[in-house]
């Protein structure tokens, strides 16, 4: 169903889905250009086990669950307060079962700027915590790394 809802937003707002205020063209969207903070992100080096789990994973496979991808998008956009669109361009890159509309909407929505204006942000600790109790996923990508 997410699928074909991102498809749908894009049909609807077309290349609007790639611009820097996304579908919220009255915000003013400030992010930093800091290639430190990126590569930590993409080599998995960031504060987070979480994310750093979720991003060798990706690396390694190609692949990130949904709930993976959300966290470490949230990272990304409100930790880091990097550009969503390196984000979801790395994305593009890296994952195997890319999709345009569901990579893109996804990023706007945790970007503050998709249909829901009400800007959330994922607690990655939490998220670890409820989803990864065990620490079996971490300790899996997170071994030899």
């Amino acid at each position: 169903l997410w699928r074909d809802y991102f498809k749908f937003i894009a049909l609807q707002h077309r290349n609007e889905i790639f611009y820097k205020n996304g579908l919220q063209s009255h915000k003013n969207v400030e992010f930093q250009n800091n290639p430190q903070k990126l590569e930590q992100w993409v080599s998995g080096k960031t504060h987070s086990e979480f994310v750093n789990a979720n991003m060798i994973e990706l690396q390694k496979t190609g692949f990130m669950s949904n709930r993976g991808r959300q966290n470490v998008a949230s990272y990304f956009c409100k930790n880091l307060q990097l550009d969503w669109r390196i984000g979801a361009a790395y994305f593009e890159e890296m994952l195997i079962d890319y999709d345009v509309h569901s990579n893109y909407g996804n990023w706007l929505y945790l970007a503050g700027i998709g249909n829901d204006a009400r800007d959330r942000s994922f607690n990655t600790e939490k998220q670890a915590e409820q989803y990864d109790s065990d620490k079996k996923f971490r300790n899996l990508w997170l071994k030899n790394h």
